[in-house]
């Protein structure tokens, strides 16, 4: 049976997920607290039970239940926000920021709690009350919609926990959760790719990788040759001095010799030496620093590094000389609390940056920024308004993808919980549209993520400003038509504004960038979470203009046997990296310096297999 063909045929128990076969606590774990959870930075175990090991703890209604942040597990802020709760409970959980801690909750209707960090949207916990007959009531469509794309009104917990990707604790867990894939599901496209791509392997586990508090955390980068779309070698943090955890998301350099990377789960940024994949350097920045995009404007600031700071409130600018790294710069993002993802700055000169500001307060409601990038100053706020139909999507914005399209920049900002990308026009400072991306069961859009348990996460733009390719994340291995996944890309027609295709992807689906294909085009590498593989997208692999016929042709194998990996091995995909970087204002320094030395051999060969158009793509619109 395909665990993917429907959420009612899957009734298997996971060990300590199967609820009613946990016996609650009876002794108090803290003060009066049945239970500690602690939340931690470990893939599937984001949140930990002192009583069970896991994400999912069981009690009796009048029970209470701690959550501490930093206590043993966790290098960076979270909060701990109530997502779904049983009809007829009063219990409330939400922070306006991120903090450490402890927080409790007091249970007082039985049935399921569902619990995530709004910093970190996929870590998750699960709170069970079990009610006087010493069972969990059914979850019901009331409490959680997506039920009612299924044609039920509820389902058992254990049916509803067995189907959730984000609870993985164990190596089995993952493997039947996740798409734990093998080399019989490698495809290589027709077509080349230039130069490499690096993949951020976010939870792959590696043995003494240890953080400054000696504490042992994952992630790896896996880096992909593109002209034969092999895996050519892996990079790990034991050398970083301990200032690895959770490696999320990279940029380099214009001569391409340094890539740098931001750990999400920490404080830290990396310089790494490309060719050598050694650790030159790091730097501590604050707190959860999430993307890093170097400024291409000529000047002062021409090269320096913008990182926002996803549990705080601020981007702050790091410059990269023959001193070292230093910080240079750290400005808010927006007004009050912000804190910001996913950023882009504007193609070409890159004079303005575009940021989404995650939350702002009680609840998902966030913001979208416009700010000057040389002196930092916002330049235009839209904040979500709920009566204004343009801005009521901004619920969780959390990337951005920009390019000019047609002489106009436009910035296309993922919304995890509204399901929307917003269009906006980075000119006249104004929103054109709302795009609907996601999927219900039943192949609805235009829904929350109540409904579809999907949300948008990277949306960026091609160079050749034709498509913007949206990776839609599924918190379920449950799947949906037209796809016939859980996860898809949603790949939007720029002149149009409209979603041409939904091509299916793996498990966790998160990042996606773009990447030259030899001979001209543009692929898009598509990372995922949830999977040890790999996606390549060809926009429009017949080359007529229509991306109704956009495809994967490509499946790479990312696991390569890393000794202790287990089941994570190759797995974590979230930031992506194609190099050269080929988005109009970050090319043509690189293919200024062919010829002068500076390059080396190697990228020497990327640059001559360029066309006119990957060498400037500003300049062949």
């Amino acid at each position: 049976m395909n665990k993917r063909n429907s959420l009612l045929l899957i009734s298997t128990m996971f060990g300590l997920l199967a609820l009613t076969a946990v016996t609650p606590g009876s002794a108090r774990a803290d003060g009066g607290a049945v239970d500690t959870m602690s939340l931690t930075d470990e893939p599937g175990k984001w949140f930990r039970s002192q009583i069970t090991g896991t994400p999912v703890t069981i009690i009796r209604a009048g029970q209470r239940v701690d959550f501490k942040i930093n206590n043993c597990c966790t290098s960076t802020r979270h909060t701990v926000t109530l997502l779904m709760k049983p009809a007829g409970s009063r219990v409330v959980l939400d922070q306006d920021s991120s903090q450490n801690g402890t927080l409790s909750a007091t249970f007082d209707v039985p049935g399921v709690y569902l619990f995530h960090c709004k910093i970190h949207p996929y870590m998750t916990a699960v709170v069970g009350v079990k009610n006087a007959a010493g069972n969990i009531p059914n979850v019901t469509a009331s409490m959680l919609p997506f039920i009612g794309h299924l044609g039920v009104n509820s389902l058992p917990a254990s049916t509803v926990l067995s189907v959730i990707t984000t609870i993985a604790p164990t190596d089995t867990d993952k493997r039947a959760k996740w798409d734990i894939l093998t080399s019989a599901a490698e495809r290589r496209p027709n077509t080349p790719g230039v130069g490499e791509v690096w993949v951020d392997t976010q939870f792959e586990r590696v043995a003494n990788q240890r953080d400054q508090s000696g504490v042992v955390k994952p992630g790896t980068i896996t880096v992909l040759d593109a002209a034969t779309f092999t895996v050519e070698r892996e990079i790990n943090g034991i050398q970083s001095g301990g200032m690895w955890n959770n490696p999320h998301n990279m940029w380099a350099n214009f001569p391409l010799n340094v890539v740098y990377n931001g750990n999400w789960f920490g404080k830290w940024i990396n310089k790494i030496d490309r060719p050598s994949g050694a650790i030159l350097n790091s730097i501590t920045v604050g707190e959860a620093p999430t993307h890093i995009i170097t400024i291409p404007t000529p000047g002062q600031q021409n090269g320096v590094l913008t990182v926002p700071l996803s549990a705080d409130k601020n981007m702050v600018k790091v410059r990269d000389s023959a001193s070292g790294m230093q910080i240079i710069d750290s400005d808010p993002t927006g007004e009050g609390r912000n804190h910001p993802h996913g950023h882009w700055l504007t193609c070409g000169l890159g004079d303005r940056t575009i940021v989404p500001n995650v939350f702002k307060g009680i609840g998902p409601a966030g913001s979208i920024s416009i700010i000057d990038t040389a002196s930092g100053n916002v330049l235009k706020e839209f904040r979500q308004n709920p009566n204004d139909p343009l801005t009521a999507p901004l619920l969780m914005p959390i990337a951005v993808g920009e390019c000019h399209v047609h002489g106009v920049h436009k910035a296309y900002v993922a919304n995890l919980v509204s399901g929307m990308v917003t269009v906006i026009d980075v000119d006249a400072k104004r929103i054109l549209r709302n795009i609907p991306v996601t999927l219900a069961p039943d192949g609805q859009t235009g829904l929350n993520i109540f409904h579809t348990l999907q949300g948008p996460i990277q949306t960026p733009v091609s160079p050749d400003e034709k498509w913007s390719a949206s990776a839609v994340f599924s918190l379920t291995n449950v799947s949906r038509p037209p796809t016939n996944s859980a996860d898809h890309v949603a790949i939007i027609d720029t002149s149009t504004d409209r979603v041409v295709a939904f091509v299916p992807t793996p498990a966790g689906t998160h990042g996606v960038n773009w990447g030259a294909k030899k001979g001209g085009g543009y692929y898009a590498y598509v990372t995922n979470q949830h999977a040890n593989v790999l996606t390549i997208i060809d926009p429009d692999p017949n080359g007529d203009g229509n991306g109704a016929d956009a495809a994967a042709v490509g499946t790479i194998l990312l696991a390569n046997g890393s000794n202790g990996a287990g089941a994570t091995d190759g797995t974590g995909g979230q930031g992506v990296k194609p190099l050269p970087m080929t988005h109009d204002g970050w090319i043509q320094p690189t293919v200024a310096l062919s010829g002068t030395g500076r390059l080396s051999p190697e990228v020497e060969g990327w640059i001559s297999l360029l066309t006119p158009a990957q060498k400037d793509p500003g300049d062949h619109h």
